[in-house]
């Protein structure tokens, strides 16, 4: 084996092995944390973000409860569901520079590895969903550490390769006692008998997963991750280990998009081979472009638009022919095209920013 080669496997295998050693100091790291990070939360929620953010899911929470329509209640459902897998991509490609097409790879283990628990074992949903982000944790690991030294379209085409071999993987006959083959699994309970119910508990996932993100980020390992995102060989320069750290924001990302995907399969009470399609990773990308990249917020802003909004809005064209059931893979590809040569920076901090001026303007100031 090429001694570059050989190198790079080692720097792999020492940075996982140092992640796995650094997981009780960075426990007690983030544990110390803890008070200052409640103490600014107390502060934020009295800015003008904080009360828009607050208002923002009261408003979310009562929609479904006012309407009383299950159709609604699932769109919002799935919505949600989006907002987790895009906050995942958004901190592992907005953060830490790392760009991945292959982010379906966590979404459909998380997704198939809960259905399996919950269908062949037996266990409840919850324990399932946390088994299942888990094993997303071992498979960002794997798909990391090939991946490491790839970087720009490289990086995107190699996380890419993996969630075709994974489909096709899934899609195997011999497999069929298994895995489904291309039936998939099928026939899961009910996250709840009552649909409300489920939408309160996948609501407070979200929000418990969006504390956790931002947290992360403001943290001093969310430093890191920006400073290898603007200037790697800095980064490296200074002695940090990168190879450590670009594992770690590869498991962390796949932890949170293998909880988007176990909820999908819950909540879908099936799981079926496409989930590992580039496509799943292309609604990710785009809903961050939407909201923002390097905002975390952002996802859900953009999950809302392209999910509650275009999705919806376009759905009704299926009526008039198959070829129409594209079109919104279409419209994804403009919006994503159009977003990055007018909008670099998504919606979000526009749209906060003539919110806050129209708030401004209420107050009189």
């Amino acid at each position: 084996m090429p001694k570059k080669i050989r190198r790079k496997l080692s720097d792999a295998v020492s940075g996982s092995k140092n992640f796995f050693l650094g997981i009780p100091r960075a426990t007690r790291n983030i544990y110390k944390e803890i008070p200052h990070q409640v103490k600014s939360f107390k502060e934020w929620i009295f800015t003008f973000r904080g009360s828009l953010t607050i208002l923002c899911i009261i408003g979310t929470i009562l929609i479904p409860l006012i309407t009383m329509d299950d159709y609604i209640t699932t769109i919002l459902i799935s919505f949600l569901i989006f907002s987790i897998f895009a906050a995942s991509w958004d901190l592992l490609a907005g953060f830490t520079g790392q760009t991945s097409f292959g982010h379906s790879v966590f979404f459909g283990v998380g997704a198939y590895v809960a259905a399996a628990f919950v269908k062949m074992a037996g266990l409840p949903w919850f324990f399932s969903m946390i088994i299942g982000a888990v094993v997303a944790v071992l498979v960002g690991l794997i798909v990391g550490i090939p991946c490491l030294r790839l970087k720009g379209p490289y990086l995107a085409l190699g996380t890419m390769a993996f969630s075709l071999i994974m489909f096709n993987l899934f899609m195997s006959g011999e497999l069929k006692d298994i895995l489904g083959s291309t039936e998939g699994i099928s026939g899961l309970p009910a996250m709840s008998e009552d649909l409300i119910i489920t939408f309160l508990y996948i609501l407070i996932i979200m929000i418990i997963s969006f504390v956790i993100l931002i947290i992360i980020i403001k943290s001093n390992i969310g430093t890191i991750f920006k400073a290898i995102r603007d200037d790697e060989s800095a980064a490296d320069a200074s002695g940090i280990n990168t190879t450590k750290y670009k594992l770690i924001a590869f498991m962390i990302s796949g932890f949170f998009a293998g909880i988007a995907g176990s909820l999908f399969s819950l909540n879908s009470r099936a799981v079926n081979p496409s989930v590992f399609l580039a496509l799943y990773s292309f609604y990710a990308i785009v809903m961050v472009a939407l909201g923002g990249l390097a905002t975390i917020s952002g996802s859900v802003l953009g999950a809302f638009v392209y999910w509650v909004i275009l999705n919806e809005l376009f759905k009704p064209l299926g009526a008039f022919g198959t070829i129409f059931l594209f079109f919104p893979t279409l419209i994804s590809a403009i919006i994503l095209i159009i977003m990055i040569r007018f909008a670099e920076q998504g919606i979000l901090k526009p749209a906060l920013e003539h919110l806050r001026e129209f708030y401004d303007f209420l107050l009189g100031r």
